[in-house]
C-alpha cells in the first residue's frame, strides 16, 4: 500500500524541516515543492524521532540531490528508503545550508506491505483510479492500434 505525507515543511528562513514519521514503511518517493530557493537538498535520519544522524552512503559523501526541480518528483533507492524511520530535510550542505525564502512544502510516499484492505465503498461513491493506472490507461491510449493481416485471395 502506498501513502502520502504530507511533508515536511521547511519554514522560511530556515534550511532545516522539522522531522516527519515515515512509519514502519519503506520511502519510496519525494515530491518537492512548487517553488525552490536554488541549494542541493540533504538529510538527517533518526530511529527515535529524537535524536538525528547526518544521512551518509558508504562511499562517504552525503546523500544528496544536487539539484531540485520545482514540482518534481525522485524515486528513492530501496537502500535508502529501507533505513529511514523519521527523516528531515535540509536546503544546502550540513556546512553550508541555504535558508529557504518562503515554506516549502513537500510530500513523501511510503510504500508498506501487509495494510489492511481498505474499506469496503458504497455503491453510490466511484473509485478514483491510482497513478499507476492513470498511466496505463494514457499510454494505452497512445498506442497505435495493431494491424490486422490482410487475408490471402485464392487464384
Amino acid at each position: 500500500m502506498l501513502t502520502v505525507v504530507n511533508g515536511p515543511i521547511i519554514r522560511a528562513g530556515e534550511s532545516l524541516s522539522e522531522p516527519i514519521d515515515c512509519g514502519d514503511g519503506q520511502m519510496v518517493r519525494i515530491t518537492m515543492p512548487a517553488d525552490w530557493t536554488f541549494a542541493a537538498l540533504t538529510f538527517q535520519f533518526s530511529t527515535d524521532g529524537t535524536f538525528f544522524n547526518e544521512m551518509y552512503g558508504l562511499d562517504g559523501f552525503a546523500v544528496t540531490i544536487k539539484t531540485v526541480v520545482p514540482g518534481s518528483g525522485v524515486i528513492i533507492p530501496e537502500e535508502i528508503g529501507r533505513a529511514i524511520k523519521f527523516i528531515k530535510f535540509r536546503s544546502g550542505h550540513e556546512g553550508n545550508p541555504v535558508p529557504q525564502e518562503a515554506d516549502r512544502n513537500f510530500a513523501v510516499a511510503v510504500y508498506s506491505e501487509g495494510a489492511a484492505p481498505a474499506p469496503a465503498r458504497s455503491a453510490s461513491k466511484k473509485r478514483l483510479p491510482s497513478e499507476m493506472e492513470t498511466m496505463m490507461e494514457e499510454r494505452r491510449a497512445k498506442k497505435p492500434p495493431a494491424k490486422k493481416k490482410a487475408a490471402k485471395k485464392k487464384r
